[in-house]
């Protein structure tokens, strides 16, 4: 069951948050959709009768707030997809925030694309 057609973050500052998206997107297989000075949209957009696909959008904002609850966890289709979103974030610095098993994950990563901003995930069930 696929529940999302699309998702939208935001970020303070995009050009501090592009590379780390770029490259874990790169990682994940998501090809990069559009470019523009203040969004950056990956994946493939749905289309009237061929709707599998997700695509999410990074758009910078004055008003992106970190909330405690809140954080994207993009799903990773192997073992080695979970641990090239690890080497694309770390090859960057950016610091991580958890890594190993978890009860519904057999390996999960988690890193923070902007300070002080939502964590974003990978995991692999």
């Amino acid at each position: 069951m696929q529940l999302l057609d699309h998702v939208s973050i935001t970020v303070k500052d995009l050009a501090s948050a592009k590379p780390f998206y770029k490259a874990v997107m790169r990682a994940l297989g998501a090809e990069l959709a559009y470019e523009e000075t203040s969004a950056i949209g990956f994946g493939e957009r749905n289309h009237p009768r061929d709707d599998p696909h997700t695509y999410v959008s990074i758009f910078q904002s004055p008003q992106a707030t970190p909330d405690p609850r809140r954080h994207y966890c993009f799903r990773a289709s192997s073992i080695e997809q979970v641990q090239a979103f690890h080497a694309a974030a770390a090859g960057l610095r950016w610091p991580r925030l958890l890594q190993g098993e978890r009860p519904k994950h057999r390996l999960l990563e988690a890193f923070r694309a902007e300070p002080g901003q939502c964590p974003v995930q990978c995991g692999q069930l």
